[in-house]
């Protein structure tokens, strides 16, 4: 697990705030458990949200993600389409609860989320000089990693592990990222009815999510429908561990490196020819700033795209965690909760 001097403490995203603001009730802590660090951020009452911490991953976290992109790696997990999914998953399940009765994580995968969540939750409670018993976690869309693993990592970290009403039962990075970057969101968000009427009422909103870290380059084309709402598919959908920043001097020169990268960008678009293209590009990771790969990405862009997008690069490495720590916050007035 990372050491506490590893940890950076980030800043407040809110203009000239003089003082810490007070945090009882009503606050939300979000965590972004992504390729090569975890981040955590809070979002208070009075709009403030404020970036607390970036942790590096351990050894093995990384490689963990990586095997959880590939289909390959895909396996029954609840819930089960019939019974004789159940069976087949049931030897599994057996070892997953004999590790848990034991005090283990259920898996070793488990294990490495937990200690990002353990580490996460230090930092803010270090930050608030106070304890939090839930926080709301996004992460990448990976093929492999399903909402038994978030739960039985919850768990295992002593976190409650809350359901946040996602289409996919897991919260992406995709719509964690929308409502940080502040769009699919209604503005009064303790007055339910006329909260959800708004945010039924959004247009919907194709994006390209581009994540990019010295581990991976990942790329999806979505659809948005509020920042509750995502649409997105496994075929348009890529996670390119060959392709992170630190992935440069394996390629035959640089350029051709960067040549790969544009290619990737390009090809979400080329291969759904008569996909909508994207309104909006929202950028996260902590390499989107690079020159060269703000030039890789122009030219993907310009080669698919007719009318230039909205581009989304404010504080990219905590955009995830702040919209986790904004729905995580709305949570107890859920516009959508029967």
């Amino acid at each position: 697990m990372p050491t506490p001097t590893q940890v950076y403490l980030g800043g407040s995203d809110q203009l000239h705030m003089t003082k810490q603001p007070s945090f009882g009730v009503g606050f939300g802590v979000g965590f972004d458990l992504t390729a090569s660090y975890g981040t955590a951020a809070i979002s208070y009452p009075n709009g403030t949200i404020l970036t607390v911490a970036k942790i590096p991953a351990e050894d093995g976290y990384d490689e963990m993600l990586q095997r959880l992109s590939l289909d390959s790696s895909r396996h029954l997990s609840p819930p089960y389409q019939n019974l004789f999914d159940w069976w087949k998953d049931e030897p599994r399940q057996a070892i997953r609860k004999a590790r848990k009765a034991m005090g283990f994580p259920a898996s070793k995968d488990v294990g490495y989320l937990a200690n990002m969540i353990i580490a996460l939750r230090a930092a803010v409670e270090k930050h608030l000089q106070s304890s939090i018993s839930s926080a709301g976690i996004t992460t990448l869309h990976l093929a492999a990693l399903y909402p038994e693993d978030m739960r039985d990592a919850c768990e295992y970290a002593k976190l409650e592990h809350l359901s946040l009403p996602m289409r996919y039962e897991m919260f992406y990075e995709t719509s964690a990222a929308y409502a940080g970057y502040g769009y699919g969101l209604c503005e009064d968000y303790m007055e339910r009815e006329s909260c959800k009427k708004t945010q039924d009422d959004m247009n919907s909103d194709v994006v390209m999510a581009v994540f990019f870290s010295r581990t991976v380059l990942t790329v999806t084309l979505s659809v948005m429908k509020s920042a509750y709402y995502l649409y997105e598919s496994d075929d348009r959908h890529y996670s390119n561990f060959d392709l992170g920043y630190d992935s440069k001097p394996r390629q035959q020169g640089e350029q051709a490196y960067w040549n790969a990268v544009t290619q990737q960008l390009e090809a979400i678009m080329v291969e759904n020819p008569y996909y909508k293209r994207p309104a909006k590009v929202l950028l996260t990771g902590d390499c989107i700033d690079d020159a060269d790969f703000q030039v890789a990405l122009e030219k993907a862009l310009s080669s698919q795209v007719e009318i230039p997008p909205d581009i989304l690069t404010y504080d990219a490495e905590f955009a995830a965690a702040k919209g986790a720590a904004e729905l995580t916050k709305r949570l107890p007035w859920d516009p959508y909760k029967n």
